[in-house]
Protein backbone atom coordinates (compact mmCIF):
# COMPACT_ATOMS: atom_id res chain seq x y z
CA UNK A 1 0.00 0.00 0.00
CA UNK A 2 1.18 3.56 -1.05
CA UNK A 3 -0.11 6.52 1.20
CA UNK A 4 1.13 10.17 0.08
CA UNK A 5 0.57 12.72 2.71
CA UNK A 6 0.36 17.09 0.74
CA UNK A 7 0.98 18.48 3.95
CA UNK A 8 3.17 20.23 6.49
CA UNK A 9 4.51 19.19 10.47
CA UNK A 10 1.34 18.12 11.43
CA UNK A 11 1.28 14.99 8.83
CA UNK A 12 4.97 14.57 9.69
CA UNK A 13 3.40 14.31 13.19
CA UNK A 14 0.97 11.46 12.22
CA UNK A 15 3.09 9.62 10.07
CA UNK A 16 6.07 9.20 13.10
CA UNK A 17 4.54 5.86 14.51
CA UNK A 18 2.20 4.83 11.35
CA UNK A 19 5.24 2.58 10.02
CA UNK A 20 5.68 1.02 13.53
CA UNK A 21 1.71 0.56 13.79
CA UNK A 22 1.78 -1.46 10.24
CA UNK A 23 4.31 -3.32 10.69
CA UNK A 24 2.90 -4.89 14.25
CA UNK A 25 0.15 -5.98 12.16
CA UNK A 26 2.58 -8.54 10.10
CA UNK A 27 0.66 -8.18 7.36
CA UNK A 28 2.25 -9.66 4.06
CA UNK A 29 1.72 -6.36 1.90
CA UNK A 30 4.35 -3.79 0.93
CA UNK A 31 3.45 -0.48 2.54
CA UNK A 32 5.19 2.90 1.50
CA UNK A 33 4.23 6.51 3.29
CA UNK A 34 5.18 9.67 2.15
CA UNK A 35 5.05 14.06 2.95
CA UNK A 36 5.20 16.13 1.02
CA UNK A 37 6.01 18.83 3.58
CA UNK A 38 6.30 22.56 4.38
CA UNK A 39 6.32 23.89 7.68
CA UNK A 40 3.22 25.50 8.19
CA UNK A 41 1.96 25.22 4.80
CA UNK A 42 -1.62 26.36 4.01
CA UNK A 43 -3.54 25.36 0.92
CA UNK A 44 -3.67 28.35 -0.54
CA UNK A 45 0.18 27.64 -1.12
CA UNK A 46 0.31 23.86 -1.79
CA UNK A 47 -2.00 25.21 -4.67
CA UNK A 48 0.52 28.20 -5.78
CA UNK A 49 3.44 25.71 -5.46
CA UNK A 50 1.75 22.93 -8.06
CA UNK A 51 0.59 26.03 -10.45
CA UNK A 52 3.89 26.68 -10.69
CA UNK A 53 6.11 23.71 -10.53
CA UNK A 54 7.77 24.90 -7.40
CA UNK A 55 10.42 22.46 -5.97
CA UNK A 56 9.95 23.69 -2.67
CA UNK A 57 9.42 20.57 -0.84
CA UNK A 58 11.07 18.29 1.57
CA UNK A 59 10.32 14.76 0.64
CA UNK A 60 9.89 12.50 4.05
CA UNK A 61 9.85 8.89 2.90
CA UNK A 62 9.15 5.70 4.50
CA UNK A 63 10.03 2.54 2.45
CA UNK A 64 8.69 -0.61 2.75
CA UNK A 65 9.49 -2.94 5.60
CA UNK A 66 11.28 0.25 7.12
CA UNK A 67 10.56 2.58 10.23
CA UNK A 68 13.38 5.40 9.66
CA UNK A 69 12.41 8.40 7.93
CA UNK A 70 14.39 9.12 4.60
CA UNK A 71 14.29 12.92 3.42
CA UNK A 72 14.79 14.69 -0.10
CA UNK A 73 15.19 18.25 -0.92
CA UNK A 74 13.27 20.27 -3.32
CA UNK A 75 10.83 18.05 -4.80
CA UNK A 76 8.09 19.56 -6.55
CA UNK A 77 4.35 18.85 -5.66
CA UNK A 78 3.80 17.57 -9.43
CA UNK A 79 6.31 15.09 -9.46
CA UNK A 80 5.74 13.31 -6.19
CA UNK A 81 2.15 12.77 -6.96
CA UNK A 82 2.31 11.70 -10.17
CA UNK A 83 6.06 9.57 -9.25
CA UNK A 84 4.18 6.19 -8.06
CA UNK A 85 0.89 4.51 -7.69
CA UNK A 86 -0.63 6.04 -4.81
CA UNK A 87 -3.38 4.22 -3.04
CA UNK A 88 -4.13 6.93 -0.67
CA UNK A 89 -3.37 10.54 -1.03
CA UNK A 90 -4.33 13.08 1.57
CA UNK A 91 -4.94 16.40 1.82
CA UNK A 92 -4.87 18.87 5.10
CA UNK A 93 -4.79 22.33 6.01
CA UNK A 94 -2.26 24.48 7.90
CA UNK A 95 -3.19 24.22 11.82
CA UNK A 96 -4.48 28.25 11.93
CA UNK A 97 -6.38 27.89 9.26
CA UNK A 98 -7.67 24.83 10.18
CA UNK A 99 -11.54 26.32 11.70
CA UNK A 100 -11.57 29.02 8.84
CA UNK A 101 -13.69 27.92 6.08
CA UNK A 102 -13.02 30.25 3.29
CA UNK A 103 -9.28 29.71 3.71
CA UNK A 104 -10.04 26.48 2.31
CA UNK A 105 -11.96 27.41 -1.53
CA UNK A 106 -11.13 27.23 -3.62
CA UNK A 107 -7.89 25.70 -3.22
CA UNK A 108 -8.72 22.26 -2.18
CA UNK A 109 -11.35 21.44 -4.77
CA UNK A 110 -8.61 22.21 -7.58
CA UNK A 111 -5.80 19.65 -6.27
CA UNK A 112 -8.98 17.80 -5.30
CA UNK A 113 -9.62 17.55 -9.31
CA UNK A 114 -5.68 17.13 -10.31
CA UNK A 115 -5.50 14.50 -8.42
CA UNK A 116 -8.41 12.93 -9.77
CA UNK A 117 -6.82 14.07 -13.34
CA UNK A 118 -3.78 12.01 -12.93
CA UNK A 119 -4.05 9.55 -10.00
CA UNK A 120 -8.09 8.53 -10.77
CA UNK A 121 -7.49 4.94 -9.01
CA UNK A 122 -6.18 6.81 -5.38
CA UNK A 123 -8.70 7.38 -2.70
CA UNK A 124 -8.24 10.71 -1.35
CA UNK A 125 -8.68 11.47 1.96
CA UNK A 126 -9.02 14.97 4.15
CA UNK A 127 -6.42 14.86 7.66
CA UNK A 128 -8.18 16.53 10.19
CA UNK A 129 -5.67 18.69 12.23
CA UNK A 130 -6.12 18.80 15.85
CA UNK A 131 -6.75 22.35 18.21
CA UNK A 132 -4.29 23.70 20.03
CA UNK A 133 -3.21 23.07 23.54
CA UNK A 134 -4.89 25.40 26.13
CA UNK A 135 -1.63 26.56 27.27
CA UNK A 136 0.16 27.16 23.58
CA UNK A 137 1.41 30.61 23.01
CA UNK A 138 0.38 30.30 18.97
CA UNK A 139 -0.08 33.50 17.40
CA UNK A 140 -3.19 31.90 15.23
CA UNK A 141 -4.86 30.67 19.00
CA UNK A 142 -6.11 33.80 19.06
CA UNK A 143 -8.53 33.83 16.11
CA UNK A 144 -10.09 31.06 17.95
CA UNK A 145 -10.19 33.79 21.47
CA UNK A 146 -7.50 31.57 22.54
CA UNK A 147 -9.73 28.52 23.63
CA UNK A 148 -9.35 24.99 22.72
CA UNK A 149 -13.37 24.34 22.64
CA UNK A 150 -14.10 26.97 20.49
CA UNK A 151 -11.05 25.98 18.22
CA UNK A 152 -12.04 22.38 17.88
CA UNK A 153 -15.64 23.44 16.78
CA UNK A 154 -14.49 25.56 13.98
CA UNK A 155 -12.55 22.14 12.97
CA UNK A 156 -14.95 20.35 13.43
CA UNK A 157 -17.89 22.94 11.41
CA UNK A 158 -15.42 22.69 8.54
CA UNK A 159 -14.70 18.74 8.22
CA UNK A 160 -18.24 18.37 8.34
CA UNK A 161 -18.57 20.73 5.56
CA UNK A 162 -16.01 18.82 3.23
CA UNK A 163 -17.38 15.87 4.23
CA UNK A 164 -20.60 17.16 2.20
CA UNK A 165 -19.33 19.00 0.03
CA UNK A 166 -16.34 17.78 -1.41
CA UNK A 167 -14.84 15.25 -3.41
CA UNK A 168 -13.18 13.29 -0.42
CA UNK A 169 -13.19 9.66 -0.06
CA UNK A 170 -12.60 9.64 3.70
CA UNK A 171 -11.77 11.97 7.02
CA UNK A 172 -9.23 11.17 8.76
CA UNK A 173 -10.82 12.45 12.30
CA UNK A 174 -7.50 13.04 14.52
CA UNK A 175 -9.01 16.25 16.11
CA UNK A 176 -11.95 14.62 16.65
CA UNK A 177 -9.20 11.82 18.51
CA UNK A 178 -7.58 14.23 20.50
CA UNK A 179 -10.63 15.93 21.84
CA UNK A 180 -12.22 12.74 23.18
CA UNK A 181 -8.46 11.86 24.72
CA UNK A 182 -8.61 15.25 26.33
CA UNK A 183 -11.59 14.45 28.18
CA UNK A 184 -10.36 10.98 29.92
CA UNK A 185 -7.78 11.16 32.69
CA UNK A 186 -4.66 11.96 30.01
CA UNK A 187 -6.34 15.66 29.88
CA UNK A 188 -4.64 18.46 27.80
CA UNK A 189 -1.24 16.36 27.67
CA UNK A 190 -0.84 15.55 23.66
CA UNK A 191 0.91 18.27 22.33
CA UNK A 192 5.26 18.94 22.82
CA UNK A 193 6.26 22.12 24.56
CA UNK A 194 5.35 24.22 22.05
CA UNK A 195 1.31 23.73 22.74
CA UNK A 196 0.34 22.66 18.96
CA UNK A 197 2.73 19.55 17.73
CA UNK A 198 2.39 16.67 18.87
CA UNK A 199 3.78 14.80 21.26
CA UNK A 200 4.16 11.24 21.68
CA UNK A 201 1.26 10.28 22.44
CA UNK A 202 -0.80 12.47 20.33
CA UNK A 203 1.70 11.77 17.30
CA UNK A 204 0.24 7.58 18.51
CA UNK A 205 -3.33 8.80 18.52
CA UNK A 206 -2.86 10.96 14.88
CA UNK A 207 -1.03 7.85 13.62
CA UNK A 208 -3.76 5.53 14.69
CA UNK A 209 -6.49 7.75 13.19
CA UNK A 210 -4.42 7.02 9.88
CA UNK A 211 -3.88 3.53 10.54
CA UNK A 212 -8.17 3.10 10.75
CA UNK A 213 -8.94 5.77 7.99
CA UNK A 214 -6.26 4.94 5.20
CA UNK A 215 -5.23 1.76 5.34
CA UNK A 216 -9.08 0.53 6.69
CA UNK A 217 -7.74 -1.55 9.62
CA UNK A 218 -9.09 -1.85 13.19
CA UNK A 219 -6.33 -0.05 15.48
CA UNK A 220 -8.20 -2.63 18.02
CA UNK A 221 -6.84 -5.56 16.71
CA UNK A 222 -2.94 -3.85 16.38
CA UNK A 223 -0.44 -5.22 18.33
CA UNK A 224 1.82 -2.25 18.85
CA UNK A 225 2.53 -0.56 22.21
CA UNK A 226 3.59 2.84 22.80
CA UNK A 227 7.50 2.62 23.77
CA UNK A 228 8.15 4.77 27.52
CA UNK A 229 4.41 4.52 28.57
CA UNK A 230 2.12 2.36 30.20
CA UNK A 231 0.32 -0.35 28.21
CA UNK A 232 -3.01 1.25 29.35
CA UNK A 233 -2.30 4.40 27.84
CA UNK A 234 -2.11 2.80 24.03
CA UNK A 235 -5.12 1.12 24.99
CA UNK A 236 -7.01 4.37 25.87
CA UNK A 237 -5.67 6.15 22.68
CA UNK A 238 -7.01 3.17 20.62
CA UNK A 239 -10.44 3.69 22.35
CA UNK A 240 -10.64 7.56 21.77
CA UNK A 241 -9.71 6.57 17.46
CA UNK A 242 -12.78 3.86 18.03
CA UNK A 243 -15.11 6.52 19.05
CA UNK A 244 -13.67 9.20 16.66
CA UNK A 245 -14.11 6.89 13.73
CA UNK A 246 -17.68 5.94 14.70
CA UNK A 247 -18.73 9.54 14.07
CA UNK A 248 -17.68 9.74 10.48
Amino acid sequence: MNILSIGNSFSHNAHRFLPRIVAADKSDKEFMLCNLSIGGCPLEKHWNNWKNEEEAYGYEIYLPGETEMRITDEVALHEAVEDEDWDVITLQQASGFSGIQESYFPYIDELIAYIRMVKPDAKIGFHQTWAYSQSTGHSAFADYSSNQKVMFEAIESVTRHLQINSDIDFIIPSGLAFQYARDTSLGDNLNSEDGYHANDLGCYLAGACFYEAACGKKIQDNGYILEGYPPEYTQLLKICVECAMQQY
